[in-house]
C-alpha cells in the first residue's frame, strides 16, 4: 500500500492497522491515519463497519489526501436511501417489519463499489498479497471485513472464511460486498442476503454489522505460532478509554433498558480485550462521543471535529508508542511478563 504516507516516506516502518466501527464516526478513522501513515507503511487493513469502508479504500490503494477527499465531500443523508426517509416514523417502522432494515443500502453499496473501481479493484483477487516470512496461517490478502452472519451465529472474517464457512472462492468474491454486509447497522440498513456455494447447500446466508460480533477485533492480524510480529498491529478505537466507573450510564425508562441492553450485547466481547494492558497500549482511542453513529445528516463543523479529534489522538499515542518496548513487555518470546498477544 505504498503512498498512504504523508510525509517522511524515508523513515516509515511496516504496521497492520485494525479500525473499529462507528457510522460516521468513521471521519475521525481518516484524521488517525494522516498521523500514522505518515510514519508507518499500511502493509495489512482490517475492519467493521465504518471501519471496513475506511479499510477497503486505504487497501485497494487510496492516499490519506484521497480518503479526506471523499470523507469530506461524501453527502452522508445521501446513503439513507428507500421509501422509508419520506414517510417518517411510520415509514420506518414499516421498513423494519417488511424488510428488516429502515433503509436499503443500495445507495451505500453503489458508493463503495465506485470508490474501489477508480482504484480497479472489484474482487479480493486484486488486493492479494503474500510476502516471505509470513505466518502459515496469514491469509494472503491486504484487506480483513469483519461480519456476523446471525443465521448461523458466526463471526466472518472475509475474505478468509469464504472457503471454509460459506464454499466460495474468495478470489472471486466482490469486496464492495462483503464491505455493504460489514456496513449492514442493524435496523438502519438492510441485511444481505448471500448465497453459499454448493458444499454449503446453497444456504441463503442474512450478514450483517460486524460490530454486532466484534467491533474492535484489533488480534486479527496476530501471528498463530510463537514467533514474535515482525512489525505491530496497531488499533484505532472510535471511543476514548473509560475506568468501570467512566463506562456507567443509567436505564430510566424501557427505550433508554433496551438500548443498554443492545450497547451491553454487542459490545461485551470486545471490552474484554480492550480493557487488558496489552490491547490498549496498542490502540489510538479518539474522542467520538458527542457524535451518534447513525447521524448522517451530520453538519461540518462536527465532521472537521471528528477529523481533527482522530489527528490529536494519534498524534499523543505515537509520541509514546515503541514497538520494541510492546514487544518486551507482552510477547513470551522476549520474555514478556504479560500475556501473549
Amino acid at each position: 500500500m505504498d503512498g498512504n504516507a504523508v510525509t517522511g516516506a524515508s523513515t516509515r516502518t511496516n504496521v497492520d492497522v485494525v479500525l473499529e466501527g462507528g457510522g460516521v464516526k468513521g471521519i475521525a478513522l481518516v484524521g488517525a491515519l494522516r498521523e500514522l501513515c505518515a510514519a508507518h507503511t499500511v502493509q495489512r487493513v482490517a475492519g467493521t463497519s465504518a471501519g471496513a469502508i475506511v479499510a477497503a479504500l486505504l487497501a485497494a490503494g487510496y492516499t490519506v489526501p484521497e480518503l479526506e477527499q471523499e470523507m469530506r465531500s461524501l453527502d452522508f443523508a445521501s446513503l439513507q436511501d428507500g421509501p422509508a426517509r419520506h414517510f417518517g416514523k411510520v415509514g420506518a417502522a414499516l421498513a423494519v417489519l417488511l424488510h428488516n432494515g429502515v433503509f436499503k443500502g443500495d445507495a451505500l453499496h453503489a458508493w463503495i463499489e465506485e470508490r474501489l473501481a477508480d482504484k480497479n479493484v472489484i474482487t479480493f483477487q486484486q488486493l492479494r498479497r503474500q510476502e516471505e516470512g509470513d505466518d502459515t496461517g496469514t491469509p494472503p490478502y491486504k484487506l480483513a471485513v469483519v461480519v456476523s452472519d446471525i443465521s448461523r451465529g458466526l463471526e466472518l472474517h472475509l475474505p478468509e472464511d469464504y472457503q471454509a464457512l460459506c464454499g466460495v472462492d474468495p478470489d472471486t468474491a466482490k469486496v464492495a460486498d462483503a464491505v455493504r454486509a460489514s456496513a449492514s447497522i442493524p435496523f438502519y440498513f438492510r441485511p444481505v442476503r448471500f448465497r453459499t456455494g454448493p458444499s454449503q447447500e446453497s444456504q441463503r446466508l442474512m450478514l450483517v454489522d460486524g460490530g454486532l460480533l466484534s467491533n474492535f477485533p484489533v488480534d486479527l492480524f496476530d501471528r498463530r505460532d510463537s514467533t514474535p510480529p515482525r512489525w505491530p498491529t496497531i488499533g484505532i478505537k472510535l471511543s476514548m478509554r473509560r475506568t468501570p466507573s467512566q463506562g456507567w450510564q443509567p436505564a430510566r425508562n424501557p427505550v433508554e433498558l433496551a438500548r443498554r441492553l443492545v450497547s451491553t450485547m454487542t459490545s461485551a466481547h470486545d471490552r474484554i480485550h480492550v480493557d487488558q494492558s496489552h490491547v490498549q497500549d496498542r490502540t489510538i482511542f479518539v474522542d467520538t462521543d458527542k457524535v451518534r453513529s447513525t447521524d448522517f445528516r451530520i453538519a461540518q463543523e462536527q465532521v472537521e471535529t471528528l477529523y481533527t479529534n482522530g489527528r490529536s489522538a494519534a498524534q499523543q499515542f505515537l509520541a509514546t508508542w515503541d514497538f520494541r518496548q510492546w514487544l518486551n513487555r507482552y510477547h513470551p518470546s522476549q520474555g514478556g511478563a504479560g500475556p501473549p498477544p
